[in-house]
């Protein structure tokens, strides 16, 4: 009974959906794998995937190159300066992504704040809008705040007396945080950039805003399908494509690192 809830909760708002994509994908406009068939054979749209799958990638890594040394931050500081900090790194979920993809179409532009400081250097006064580098610079803003968060709470669960340990031992600080201190972080860093992968495939508002044609992503092309074209079943064949590679990928990383978990150690 107490799991009665949640479970009609997730067949409600997932199960349901997913499935109804699923069928559409293979009854519309007419029943068969039209769709997946139009999808495979056009080469545009492959390029749009490769393009996605770059882009999530490349906003992984750097959020969790980012991410890491902020959590370790937060992780060795005083808790009360903690809570404020973290505080800090919540306030961005508070405030609308549409928002803040409109606040890096003013930084990057032609007279744009980054341009201003960037131009004594490059010599260039073009900004960087409607680019691949605009569109990871914002994506990596917004998804910013999950690895530094996954990330810090395993880091609280580290016995703190680990590293002094090994270097009462003969390790040196470099190789006691190396070989004691960062394998277990390891599975919340892989964790952690999963997830933000797996939200950047679905990227729909900052691409379309801050990015060109050419670093369209799937999630564009779905809601060109769909708005412009009123395709569903296309729109339903790319979406469940998407979510194999999700799915995949995912897999892959899990049975490569043997990370079982999204926060494990």
């Amino acid at each position: 009974m107490a799991l009665g809830l949640p479970v009609a909760f997730m067949a409600i708002v997932y199960a349901y959906p997913v499935g109804a994509m699923l069928l559409k994908s293979v009854t519309e406009p007419k029943p068969g794998f039209g769709n997946f068939r139009r999808a495979f054979t056009d080469d545009a749209i492959w390029d749009v995937l490769v393009i996605t799958v770059r882009l999530s990638a490349e906003v992984a890594l750097l959020t969790v190159v980012l991410g890491f040394p902020v959590a370790y931050f937060l992780s060795r500081t005083s808790k009360r300066k903690a809570r404020f900090l973290v505080l800090l790194v919540i306030i961005p979920f508070w405030t609308s992504i549409l928002v803040r993809s409109f606040s890096w179409i003013v930084l990057l532009g032609d007279n744009g704040l980054v341009t201003s400081i960037l131009e004594p250097v490059t010599g260039d006064a073009q900004g960087m809008l409607y680019s691949e580098s605009a569109v990871v610079i914002a994506m990596t803003h917004i998804l910013l705040p999950f690895p530094i968060l996954i990330i810090k709470g395993t880091l609280d669960q580290i016995d703190s007396s680990l590293p002094p340990a090994a270097r009462s031992l003969g390790a040196g600080p470099l190789r006691a945080f190396a070989h004691v201190y960062l394998p277990l972080a390891v599975p919340a860093i892989v964790s952690s950039g999963m997830l933000v992968f797996v939200i950047a495939l679905g990227f729909y508002v900052t691409p379309a805003l801050v990015g060109g044609p050419k670093q369209s992503t799937i999630a564009v092309v779905i809601a060109q399908a769909v708005q412009v074209n009123f395709d569903w079943g296309m729109a339903a064949a790319l979406a469940t494509l998407l979510l194999v590679i999700a799915t995949t990928l995912t897999m892959i990383v899990r049975r490569l690192t043997k990370v079982k978990g999204l926060v494990a150690l």
